[in-house]
């Protein structure tokens, strides 16, 4: 692993955008796990004594196809040193005899990224147990992650292993719509990835017993059908993403701090149940 990183590029799907994290409707800066892992490496970089800057391209309702392709060439525009890959998700669907086709794309763009120099952390799937109605799904999760780490494995880079964080069993660690993090599932995945580069830092974590457990009764599964479920369905249906026309949140590399070190920001992190001075803790 490379022991400096003085910049960070992003690619993904609505994991990597932030979708669930604490305040990602009132912004989508500063809300995910690759923005809260990127404040990690920021820290990093301050303490070594260097800049650190930070593009994030990853959008809602992307494919495989869509991660490995214009934002895996706009990635390459930008050269960074560490590049994040979360991809599969929204492939769950696809049919078996397809799988090989997505192999042969993941495959192929974590190679170009190699070949440019950049380290590369791949991220696996979610698994997607936390709702007994998600048991078929889970199990189509668990194809898609194994094509993940085989690729992983046979191109020798860093494997993120989310499918298997046993903390994400739990609902609480899911937002209201049931498949984004909620912002303790965005952090715990964050701390996830320091741990891969072994980084100093991880940010704080609530504990279990502090963590608000989404309602699940008869008004939240109504609540979640309606204001979920049934728009997403709606979308299968017209064959159109929740990204489509969305541009990424950095579409270019920015010096970037994070919200522990934005001084605008930091009461945002008070209303939300997390002490800033707390933020950051060493590993």
């Amino acid at each position: 692993m490379r022991n400096e990183i003085r910049s960070y590029v992003a690619i993904g799907d609505s994991l990597s955008e932030g979708l669930g994290d604490f305040s990602f409707l009132q912004r989508r800066v500063h809300s995910g796990w690759t923005d809260r892992f990127a404040t990690l490496l920021s820290r990093e970089a301050e303490i070594k004594g260097h800049e650190f800057k930070y593009a994030n391209l990853a959008i809602r309702g992307a494919k495989i196809s869509a991660i490995m392709g214009i934002q895996l060439d706009r990635a390459l525009a930008l050269k960074p040193d560490l590049v994040t890959v979360m991809a599969g998700q929204n492939d769950f669907f696809s049919k078996a005899e397809d799988i090989p086709e997505l192999e042969r794309t993941l495959r192929e763009g974590i190679q170009k990224l190699l070949d440019a120099g950049c380290q590369v952390i791949v991220s696996n799937t979610i698994n997607p147990i936390h709702l007994a109605v998600f048991r078929k799904l889970a199990r189509l999760a668990k194809n898609i992650t194994n094509m993940i780490d085989r690729v992983a494995r046979d191109l020798n880079v860093a494997l993120h292993d989310v499918h298997r964080i046993e903390s994400l069993a739990d609902v609480s660690y899911w937002a209201e719509d049931m498949v984004h993090f909620s912002g303790p599932g965005h952090i715990k995945v964050a701390n996830e990835a320091a741990a891969l580069l072994k980084l100093r830092y991880r940010l704080s974590e609530l504990d279990d017993c502090e963590i608000a457990v989404p309602e699940r009764g008869i008004y939240g599964t109504t609540r979640w059908v309606i204001v979920h479920v049934i728009p997403f369905v709606w979308r299968r249906v017209r064959r159109v993403s929740a990204g489509d026309g969305l541009e990424p949140k950095l579409p270019a590399l920015t010096e970037y701090r994070g919200l522990a070190f934005d001084l605008e920001l930091a009461d945002e992190y008070t209303n939300s149940n997390l002490r800033t001075s707390d933020l950051l803790k060493a590993s």
